[in-house]
């Protein structure tokens, strides 16, 4: 699996993945073992490929080797550009509540034409 680091801490030596296969984060922990990743810390931004192995309903990161560095803070940036400001607005969906009152004319129902 390839994925890209979105969250990483150097002093525990954990990371959070976002995975190719746009399924499930998955989550790095040097101390569980995993293979030859042997206490490899990352930075948010890096590309990482790795083994994935499910355990306790979490997707686990097993022997991650680095394959292209990249600077975390313009990801973070990016991502929250993305996420928050004036052209995000104009990018999210127009939500419709819906309401327990119904207008008080009656609804016109489309007619069939006959068939011939």
């Amino acid at each position: 699996m390839i994925g890209v680091v979105l969250w990483s801490d150097k002093t525990s030596s954990k990371a959070v993945v976002w995975c190719e296969d746009q399924g499930e984060l998955a989550f790095y922990d040097a101390s569980e073992g995993g293979g030859g990743g042997h206490g490899a810390t990352f930075e948010a931004g890096d590309v990482v490929t790795f083994d994935v192995l499910v355990r306790d309903s979490k997707r686990r990161v097993i022997d991650p080797r680095l394959i292209g560095e990249c600077d975390g803070a313009s990801l973070q940036d990016s991502l929250r550009e993305r996420g928050h400001g004036p052209a995000a607005a104009s990018r999210m969906a127009q939500v419709i509540p819906f309401g327990r009152h119904r207008s008080s004319a009656p609804a016109s129902r489309p007619t069939r034409a006959a068939r011939s």
